[in-house]
């Protein structure tokens, strides 16, 4: 990421972004964990990560019923 860019991110999204980047996909709770942050605050942030196309959001079918997992990662296909 370059220095322009990351003068535009809050110090959480920074770390959010660190944290990506150092441990790859992560769900919504293991960021919680990882930044020690109310879950609304880690998902406030991230949405605006996604919404600068910075980081992306998908999902993996479990073998079972039920939800989804939901995952964060860096978005690596940014142009």
């Amino acid at each position: 990421m370059t220095a322009e860019l990351e003068l535009m991110w809050s110090p959480l999204q920074r770390e959010i972004i660190n944290t990506l980047e150092k441990n790859g996909p992560m769900t919504r709770a293991d960021l919680v964990k990882h930044v020690d942050k109310p879950r609304t605050t880690v998902y406030d942030n991230l949405l605006g990560l996604i919404r600068h196309d910075i980081v992306m959001k998908y999902s993996q079918p479990l073998d079972h019923r039920g939800r989804p997992l939901v995952f964060f990662s860096i978005n690596t296909r940014r142009t």
